[in-house]
């Protein structure tokens, strides 16, 4: 388990009875005392039954949360292959925080793998160097280094694509809180603590540099050329641009394709004239830098809930008809 509700949380009095939901990797940082105090009080978040939490282990097992009271229909309990995919990417990316000297963002994966092995391979053989134009500073503790052959320095440096980096800020790694040194092209590196900011935190920079910001995505306008996040109502992301793309990549064919979707972007954070709004432009409009993570269930919408219950209403009675004439004969 990932996530665990906690009945008896509250951040300012120890006495108040409160509900939180955990994710693994917030609790397991609290204080050692924090930790006894509240871990008598983890429930599944699904069928809520009681759950407990456990450290990690000296030979590389990582904390995690369980239940032994789990209900049989519970999804902790029968995860869907989506879940355990997720938990995977999670986990990678936790031990790359643990393990690894520093993180190359690999942009060229974050087109689908249903595109065309022609539009994939044209994509794999864009060059990352453009991916940085020297005309932005990063506000960096150190000055940035050019990123060395690995082989030559002993330096343990991991390649990610954008899937699997905003699968891990979603589900509150620590990743955003990092001091691991990311790459975002082969001269330019950040502190991962500054690069990854959620868009609700969104703020321009004093020289215009870019950050990656990542949401989920509220609705778009009906034209598709806005995206709203969710996490902010002042924010929005402009696609205008680079719109045909974008929609194409992902695949995107009607405005409820995007609700609830995850994102994160490469992008420059300006404000409107009148300072009530921002707005994030996709750096350079290249749509290599922005990455979307459809819902997997989407809600039905009205119309399918009308169709739906008009369909159950025929099938009901159809079905007596039938008895009906069985009986009759």
């Amino acid at each position: 388990m990932i996530d665990a509700i906690c009945t008896l949380y509250a951040q300012d009095d120890e006495n108040k009875a409160g509900n939180k939901v955990f994710s693994i990797f917030e609790f397991k940082a609290l204080p050692e005392s924090e930790i006894n105090r509240l871990r008598y009080s983890l429930i599944c978040p699904d069928c809520k039954q009681v759950a407990y939490f456990r450290k990690a282990s000296r030979d590389g097992k990582q904390a995690c949360f369980g239940s032994r009271y789990h209900a049989p229909d519970c999804k902790e309990f029968n995860p869907s292959v989506r879940r355990v995919e997720e938990e995977k990417e999670i986990a990678e990316v936790e031990k790359i925080l643990l393990e690894a000297d520093s993180l190359k963002i690999d942009f060229s994966r974050s087109a689908l793998k249903k595109r065309t092995e022609k539009n994939t391979s044209k994509i794999k053989t864009e060059t990352i160097q453009r991916q940085a134009p020297a005309d932005f500073k990063e506000q960096n503790e150190t000055e940035p280094g050019a990123l060395k052959d690995s082989k030559s320095d002993k330096l343990n440096i991991n390649k990610q694509g954008l899937g699997k980096l905003l699968t891990s800020l979603l589900r509150g790694s620590s990743l955003a809180n990092s001091d691991l040194w990311v790459y975002t092209s082969e001269k330019h590196k950040w502190r991962a603590k500054n690069l990854f900011v959620n868009v609700n935190q969104a703020q321009p920079t004093e020289n215009g540099a870019p950050r990656m910001y990542w949401g989920t995505i509220s609705h778009a306008d009906n034209s598709l050329h806005w995206l709203n996040p969710a996490e902010e109502r002042s924010v929005a992301i402009p696609i205008s641009k680079y719109r045909e793309s974008l929609l194409e990549r992902f695949d995107i064919q009607e405005t409820r394709d995007i609700e609830g979707a995850g994102f994160i972007l490469f992008a420059k954070c300006v404000e409107s004239k009148d300072k009530k709004r921002k707005f994030l432009q996709l750096w350079g409009n290249d749509v290599n830098y922005f990455f979307s993570l459809k819902p997997k269930n989407s809600p039905p919408s009205l119309e399918e809930i009308a169709l739906l219950n008009l369909l159950t209403a025929f099938f009901h009675s159809h079905k007596k008809g039938a008895s009906k004439r069985l009986f009759s004969n």
